[in-house]
């Protein structure tokens, strides 16, 4: 078990909604892979309006970071990094999640606090979400932001700015995505996936995982998820609620890494591309570090370990 989370989206999105994010001409960014270091842990990543927004859980603050120069333009205050609710024990990073949806940037932390980004302003709004949050994914109409302290999963509307419902009671929660009509979420501590109807918050399956699953993210008809031990990914069927496929791991692939769908691929480890068709690694990139958040945007798949932004050619990864 992780005394930490350190979560992206992208949507994944959370993960999901970064991910969906098209690749812009990156003819000016370099040609080799490069380090970026913002002087904090990087968490969450999101790439969407031009720049890839990156959190710093031990800082507070979300950086807007230009692609070609690889330099941060605006430092944004999104909460206190020194402030927690009483309550978190495993999700110590304020913000913990980045995402784009609704024309914004959100993020999330273990301040109990939801922020939405202005793109256009960099302006900073913060709501309080009740919950240490872990990670957040768009859909349906909705934000859904895990907490694996609180056991819960909250939908919050950003039409009214308001959490609509709080659904607890569901064990630790760890990724988060939206897809098929449901909402998608790993229960850790149950070492299950389950899917929840998004307009009434139902349990519709408890879908086994062996142990220690994830994170999570959609693509290709099918749901997939990391998971721990054995290390694997896991390809489930929403047709049938169940694992049709199991993906061998490797070591290098990392503990708790994360998962993203982009372009008709499903991405995770250190960093390996995996071809839904085949169900086998295409494809790998050796990354330095245990990655643990990965975006997509201008060219560049990004990911991040606890000190560094990794800025990786998709050219380089074959």
């Amino acid at each position: 078990m992780h005394t930490r989370i350190v979560a992206i989206a992208v949507a994944y999105a959370v993960a999901a909604a970064a991910c969906a994010a098209q690749p812009s001409s990156a003819s000016a960014a370099p040609a080799a892979a490069r380090d970026i270091d913002l002087g904090g842990s990087p968490t969450g990543l999101a790439f969407d309006f031009g720049s890839l927004w990156v959190g710093l859980g031990d800082k507070g603050t979300l950086a807007r970071i230009d692609p070609v120069s690889g330099k941060t333009t605006k430092d944004v205050m999104v909460g206190d990094a020194a402030k927690f609710l009483p309550q978190a024990r495993v999700v110590h990073g304020v913000p913990s999640a980045v995402v784009s949806a609704f024309g914004s940037i959100w993020a999330v932390g273990a301040d109990g606090m939801l922020a939405r980004i202005d793109p256009a302003t960099d302006a900073v709004t913060r709501f309080a979400i009740g919950v240490v949050g872990g990670a957040i994914a768009a859909g349906e109409g909705a934000l859904w932001i895990t907490s694996y302290d609180d056991a819960a999963l909250v939908r919050f509307d950003p039409a009214s700015q308001t959490v609509s419902r709080t659904i607890t009671e569901l064990g630790g929660l760890f990724g988060v995505a939206v897809g098929f009509g449901s909402v998608w979420v790993v229960n850790k501590t149950g070492h299950q996936v389950l899917r929840l109807d998004p307009t009434n918050g139902a349990v519709t399956a408890r879908i086994p995982a062996e142990r220690s699953p994830d994170w999570v993210t959609i693509g290709a008809g099918s749901v997939w998820v990391t998971r721990e031990s054995p290390r694997a990914v896991l390809r489930i069927d929403p047709s049938a609620n169940a694992v049709v496929a199991t993906i061998a791991g490797e070591p290098s692939w990392g503990i708790g890494t994360w998962i993203a769908f982009y372009d008709g691929a499903v991405w995770t480890g250190s960093l390996v591309r995996i071809d839904p068709a085949t169900e086998k690694v295409s494809a790998s990139f050796t990354a330095p570090g245990e990655l643990r958040s990965l975006a997509f945007g201008a060219g560049f798949a990004w990911a991040s370990d606890v000190v560094r932004v990794h800025q990786i050619p998709l050219t380089l990864v074959r």
